[in-house]
C-alpha cells in the first residue's frame, strides 16, 4: 500500500508539473507586468455582485472549518486589490497580504489608508519567497491562496502550508469556457487548439488526498457576461493571450479587428461558464 501510495504521489507530481506553464507565465517581471496592466479595471470591479458574493461564500466556509477572525494571524498570498485582505481585516484579523504586482498593491494601500486598516503590506514574488527569511514559517493561523498563479505547483504550494500552524485556504478554478472570441482567436488567428478547460484545483486537492488530508470542499458556478469597449476587451486578450510570449504588430492588428468586426456600436459583449472550487484543511489533520 506504501508503494502504490509514493507510485501515485510520484505520478501526480510529474503531471503536476507537465501541466504547469500550459499559458502561465514563467517569468515574475512579466507576471508583475501581466497584473500591473490588470489593476486598475480589477479594483474597479471589486463590488461587482458576484465578486462580493464569492467573498461572502468564502467567509461562510471558513467559519464552518471552525476560523475565528477576532485577533487570528492571515496570510493572503497573491492578495490583489484586497478582495479577501480587507473583509478579514475589517472583522478582525491581523492581516500579511502579499502580491507580485505593484499596481495592486498600490489600490489595496489606498483602501487601507482610507479605512485606517492595521494591514502589513509585502511586495514580493510567491515563487521566490524564502519563508524563513520573511519569518513566516509555521507562522500564521489561516493562509490564503484565493485564485492566484502565486501558487502554481508542487513547491509554491507546499510552502503555502509550511506557513500555516492551524487552517489553509486555496481555489482555483474546475472549468472554465473561454468566450468564443478566445476561441476564435486561438484557432483562426494563432493557429492553435483551443483551450477551454481550467483545472487549477484538480492537482492541489489530489495531491492532499492521497497525502491522508480530507478538505472540506466547494464547487461553484458562475456565468460572467460583460459589454465593455471593444478597444479595451481587444487589449486585454492581447495581454491575457499572448502571457509569457511576445505577440508582433501585425497579430495584435489581426486580434484588435476582430473585436472591432465582432463589436455592436463599439461595444464587446463577452460570455463564458466558469466552475470554480474552494477548499479548506487542517495542515496537522491527517
Amino acid at each position: 500500500m506504501e508503494l502504490q501510495q509514493k507510485d501515485n504521489m510520484d505520478n501526480l507530481i510529474e503531471c503536476w508539473k507537465k501541466a504547469t506553464g500550459n499559458g502561465m507565465i514563467q517569468d515574475e517581471g512579466r507576471m508583475a507586468e501581466f497584473w500591473n496592466k490588470r489593476s486598475g479595471n480589477y479594483a474597479n470591479n471589486i463590488e461587482k455582485d458576484n465578486r462580493k458574493k464569492r467573498t461572502d461564500e468564502i467567509l461562510e466556509l471558513l467559519e464552518e472549518s471552525g476560523f475565528t477572525p477576532e485577533g487570528s494571524r492571515v496570510l493572503d498570498i497573491g492578495c490583489g486589490p484586497g478582495t479577501l485582505t480587507l473583509p478579514l481585516s475589517k472583522i478582525g484579523a491581523e492581516v500579511t497580504a502579499l502580491d507580485i504586482s505593484s499596481g495592486m498593491l498600490d489600490r489595496l494601500k489606498d483602501a487601507v489608508k482610507k479605512e485606517s486598516l492595521p494591514v502589513d503590506i509585502i511586495e514580493c514574488s510567491w515563487w521566490t519567497a524564502d519563508i524563513d527569511e520573511l519569518g513566516f514559517r509555521n507562522e500564521f493561523d489561516l493562509v490564503i491562496a484565493s485564485m492566484t498563479p502565486g501558487v502554481k505547483d508542487i513547491e509554491s504550494f507546499d510552502k503555502m502550508m509550511a506557513c500555516s500552524k492551524n487552517l489553509c485556504y486555496y481555489s482555483n478554478f474546475l472549468r472554465r469556457e473561454e468566450d468564443r472570441a478566445y476561441r476564435d482567436i486561438r484557432s483562426s488567428i494563432l493557429g492553435e487548439n483551443s483551450a477551454n478547460n481550467m483545472n487549477g484545483i484538480v492537482f492541489p486537492f489530489m495531491y492532499l488526498y492521497i497525502s491522508g488530508y480530507r478538505p472540506l470542499i466547494r464547487v461553484n458556478y458562475s456565468k460572467w457576461d460583460e459589454k465593455t469597449d471593444w478597444r479595451e476587451t481587444a487589449d486585454q486578450a492581447i495581454d491575457f493571450i499572448g502571457r509569457g510570449r511576445d505577440f508582433d504588430d501585425e497579430t495584435k492588428e489581426k486580434i484588435r479587428d476582430y473585436y472591432k468586426n465582432a463589436s455592436v456600436d463599439g461595444i464587446y459583449h463577452s460570455e463564458s461558464d466558469v466552475y470554480t472550487g474552494m477548499m479548506t484543511w487542517e495542515v496537522n489533520g491527517r
